[in-house]
């Protein structure tokens, strides 16, 4: 017989978004238990190497702040961030770079000083539903089943593996044929002469499209964050140096001078929800890491003395399933700025489609400044309406996933759904009964802004 564990909330993942929603219910008093696949918390930004978390910012306003912006002081305070940044891409207003394994521990941290337990290498084998809700799940952890029942579930697997189980409906892909936008094996190379690069930036903008109506940013910034060489990378796809669509170079300075996350795999053909095709991706994300790693040492400046510390360690993923909720955010939503009365979230990334076929990138900007706002509505369903969704899998059309997908609104979104629970379990009542106002109060309290 397997082990029965009972909590009052069962988050399942603990990327950016899992981890806060769980250290929020926490602290409003509810037992968490935290599963998550992988040994560490941090998702993305720890397994699949990804940085720097895009943005905090639209415009001179911050948007994203309570627990996430707490994060991020906790790593200044101790030296694993620089903190918010100018963005000199010029692509968005910030970024925020961070130390890889100082994100580990001290998202760990605040969850076990939230009191959650916290399961690692455990993944979802199955849902009980029982009378349309979802009661128990399925746990599979060092050979061992487990099971643990809570009156609250949180999706926050990035994939909506919890959600899948449990016949929640949800959409993948973009509607025209189902296809998930590309996934990527970042890497990270140190001995980068950045100074170098800088320099090029001060004598030749133009080398950076981003930058060509934004001059000078990259003097303002503490870490530097780079888009560009266009004409390099057209050659080398000429001389078949380079072997599979890519339009650009891209790398993003760390916590760490001089060592930057280099963002430019492209593996397009496979879902990342198919357990053959992701191996594959990992497979081919890896051989095209050894080819730019090649190619950058001898054609991009300043990376002749580069050094490859790791790539990954797990494929990156841009898009997968997303849950049908109660309201699902669109384009226009977005582009339109527009703000929600059960709103929980701001922010003012824009939304950024990486081709399903080649190397283009769909960029829709939102109007310098502007920020929209993301409905509570899209972190709940009527399926099985003790289950929320936060982070990349809430109820998002593939347009508008590309924006609210990025690492600072998926904290944000976590605190959401964390409050949301907590709030749910002092009224006895579902989630989708949860009431909006008290919801909006809570998170404005704890430093939220929500427009």
């Amino acid at each position: 017989m397997n082990d029965i564990y009972d909590f009052d909330c069962i988050v399942a993942g603990g990327g950016i978004a899992g981890s806060l929603a769980a250290a929020s219910a926490g602290r409003m008093g509810l037992s968490v238990l935290l599963a998550e696949e992988q040994g560490a918390l941090g998702g993305s930004m720890t397994s699949s190497g990804t940085g720097p978390m895009m943005t905090f910012h639209a415009g001179s306003t911050q948007v994203i702040r309570g627990i996430t912006d707490e994060l991020v002081r906790r790593l200044v305070k101790k030296g694993l961030s620089p903190g918010h940044t100018v963005d000199s891409t010029g692509y968005t207003y910030t970024v925020t770079p961070f130390d890889a394994e100082g994100f580990k521990r001290e998202l760990e941290l605040m969850c076990l000083e939230a009191g959650v337990t916290i399961l690692y290498h455990a993944s979802i084998e199955s849902v009980s539903l029982c009378a349309g809700r979802a009661e128990s799940v399925s746990l599979l952890s060092c050979g061992k089943k487990l099971s643990a029942r809570a009156p609250y579930f949180i999706d926050a697997t990035g994939d909506g593996d919890l959600i899948f189980q449990a016949g929640v409906p949800y959409a993948e892909g973009r509607d025209s044929d189902g296809k998930d936008q590309p996934m990527t094996m970042n890497f990270r190379l140190s001995n980068v002469d950045i100074d170098s690069i800088r320099a090029l930036m001060d004598k030749d903008a133009s080398l950076f499209p981003f930058l060509r109506s934004k001059i000078g940013i990259q003097k303002e910034a503490s870490r530097l964050s780079c888009s560009g060489f266009e004409d390099i990378m057209k050659d080398g796809i000429k001389r078949g140096e380079i072997t599979f669509d890519r339009d650009i170079a891209l790398f993003f300075e760390t916590n760490t001078r001089g060592e930057v996350i280099v963002n430019m795999t492209r593996i397009n053909g496979e879902s990342p929800v198919d357990p053959f095709g992701i191996s594959r991706a990992e497979t081919e994300g890896r051989r095209q890491v050894w080819e730019l790693y090649a190619f950058m040492k001898k054609h991009i400046p300043g990376f002749a003395c580069a050094h490859l510390i790791a790539s990954g360690p797990s494929i990156g993923i841009r898009s997968s399933r997303r849950m049908k909720g109660i309201y699902t955010i669109t384009a226009d939503d977005i582009l339109s700025a527009r703000r929600f009365d059960d709103a929980v979230v701001a922010f003012g990334y824009p939304i950024d489609i990486h081709s399903s076929d080649g190397a283009a990138t769909d960029s829709r900007f939102l109007k310098d400044g502007e920020y929209y706002t993301i409905p509570y509505r899209t972190l709940i369903n009527a399926s099985v309406p003790n289950i929320m969704a936060a982070g990349r899998d809430i109820s998002a059309s593939f347009e508008a996933q590309a924006s609210t997908r990025l690492s600072p609104c998926c904290g944000a979104l976590g605190e959401a759904a964390g409050v949301a629970a907590a709030i749910a379990k002092r009224h006895g009542c579902l989630p989708i009964d949860v009431p909006t106002g008290e919801l909006r109060s809570v998170l404005k309290e704890q430093g939220a802004f929500l427009g």
